[in-house]
């Protein structure tokens, strides 16, 4: 995955967050957050700026914190500088998702991804404890 130049503004870091959170589309970000999604291009194209109710509504969908886009959206309000970069792997937001209670996976396959993936991860985790110890 090759990380792309962020462009300026609420628009950009939404554009790169509806990527990150891998929707193929921002109308199909919009119909997942619940929002017009001629509302979501006019964020897109800096015409208009989310309300804190959709910034509640989209931060979950998303997969960041409403402190984190009010920041991205507001930085002449809050005082913030441009947003940081995702700190996690878009394949985070999706497993979140997917092993979530509410996911519409059928709860055998949630139970045998996470079984799977808790023995992949078993190595890596012993290998992290030792770098945070060290």
């Amino acid at each position: 995955m090759t990380p792309s130049t962020p462009e300026a503004g609420f628009g950009g870091y939404l554009k790169e967050a509806i990527r990150a959170a891998r929707f193929p589309t921002p109308t199909h970000f919009a119909r997942a957050a619940g929002t017009d999604p001629s509302v979501v291009l006019r964020w897109l194209s800096g015409e208009q700026r989310p309300t804190i109710r959709s910034i509640e509504r989209i931060a979950p969908v998303l997969g960041r914190t409403i402190n984190e886009i009010v920041v991205a959206a507001y930085p002449d309000r809050v005082g913030g500088g441009p947003p940081a970069p995702p700190v996690t792997h878009p394949l985070v937001h999706d497993l979140g998702r997917i092993l979530a209670p509410d996911s519409p996976v059928p709860e055998g396959d949630r139970a045998a991804l996470e079984a799977v993936l808790d023995r992949m991860l078993e190595p890596y985790r012993k290998v992290l404890r030792r770098r945070r110890s060290a």
